[in-house]
């Protein structure tokens, strides 16, 4: 499959579609990819788009490729996080605002640019993704989108929902499961063989009940087998950067140094809990969240659907405001079912009905 051409847009490299020709009220579809995995691992959604009439942008986030790298004075705020004292929690926070901030940024030079429609009913507007270990940077412009002085752009005019695409319970800060098992923190294997080993974990397909007591937490189903053992060699090359995961890189600096200062958490209590009614001004209130989740997928997702219900709840018993929300369950879905089924999750994400 052909790659489409790389624009720089802020401190981003996307992979665009397009504007769908003849349509000028268009929906945009903007993903951010997980950990290690870049934008090429949605690639297999891209002959799917005009059938569905949309506009698909697949954003490489900074330090992964064409992308801008972080300058040493970001770093140093996220290496700071490594202390166990308050002001390092405050400078990992600091990191995760500003990684909302360039999100901010992206959109409002994109939209700007390109001339993208503003919703109105059914038609127009953005949706802006996050997958996996992408939810955090999404978190972070809901968080904090109200506090970022606002240019020429309403960005909360234009986007119908912030989506969470199948992510794991810890990048929303929830507290792990009991018994819960990941290779990369298996104590009776090497880190080396646990990093071996968990490729196949993550992209399995699993039995899981209806409840968090009874997921299934280690062996994924023989059949369908785990969608990394169906990819080519090129296909992860041409999907798989593994610099920023590595020990030391952005990403797993990020992920161990936020959950060790509950930063995930703060971010998530941020934008899902508001304040009193008619409070916010920006407009930030009220956009939806629409959470996706994979019910084949690893056990760390399906826990954070139930952690996520769990937290509405508590907030309605408590009387708290909660972020308009809905949870779209996704049947017989792995990790990585962008890859083995596009179409149908390119629907699921749109939240329409596949075309026959």
């Amino acid at each position: 499959m052909p790659e489409l051409p790389v624009k720089n847009y802020g401190k981003f490299a996307i992979h665009d579609t397009g504007a769908p020709a003849g349509k000028d009220d268009y929906i945009t579809l903007v993903l951010v990819h997980g950990y290690a995995w870049h934008s090429g691992v949605f690639n297999r959604l891209v002959p799917f788009v005009p059938k569905y009439g949309l506009r698909l942008v697949l954003v490489n986030r900074r330090d992964y490729p064409s992308a801008a790298p972080y300058t040493e004075e970001e770093l140093d705020l996220l290496k700071a996080g490594s202390a166990q004292t308050p002001e390092a929690a405050e400078s990992v926070r600091e990191y995760i605002k500003g990684r909302g901030k360039d999100l901010y940024e992206f959109l409002e030079l994109f939209i700007a640019q390109e001339n993208v429609p503003k919703k109105s009913g059914d038609t127009g507007g953005i949706i802006v993704g996050g997958w996996s270990f992408g939810t955090i940077f999404i978190t972070a412009l809901l968080a904090n989108g109200s506090s970022f002085a606002q240019g020429k752009v309403d960005i909360p005019s234009y986007l119908r929902c912030i989506l969470n695409y199948d992510p794991p319970y810890h990048v929303l800060g929830y507290p792990t499961l009991e018994g819960g098992y990941n290779p990369l923190v298996d104590d009776s294997v090497t880190r080396e063989e646990g990093a071996k080993q968990f490729p196949r974990w993550v992209s399995g397909y699993y039995a899981h009940g209806d409840s968090p007591a009874t997921l299934e937490l280690r062996n994924p189903q023989p059949h369908p087998p785990s969608t990394i053992e169906t990819m080519a060699p090129e296909d992860i090359h041409s999907a798989l950067y593994p610099g920023p995961g590595n020990p030391g890189g952005s990403d797993a600096l990020l992920m161990n140094i936020g959950i060790q200062h509950g930063a995930f958490a703060d971010s998530r209590k941020k934008a899902y809990l508001l304040g009193p009614e008619g409070e916010d001004k920006s407009g930030w209130d009220d956009v939806k969240l629409r959470h996706v989740w994979c019910d084949q997928t690893v056990w760390e997702a399906p826990y954070a659907m139930y952690c996520l219900k769990d937290d509405a709840k508590a907030a309605q018993k408590d009387g708290k405001r909660f972020r308009s929300h809905e949870i779209v369950r996704m049947e017989k879905a792995n990790h990585f079912i962008h890859w083995d089924e596009p179409e149908r999750t390119l629907a699921t994400l749109l939240g329409v009905d596949l075309v026959a």
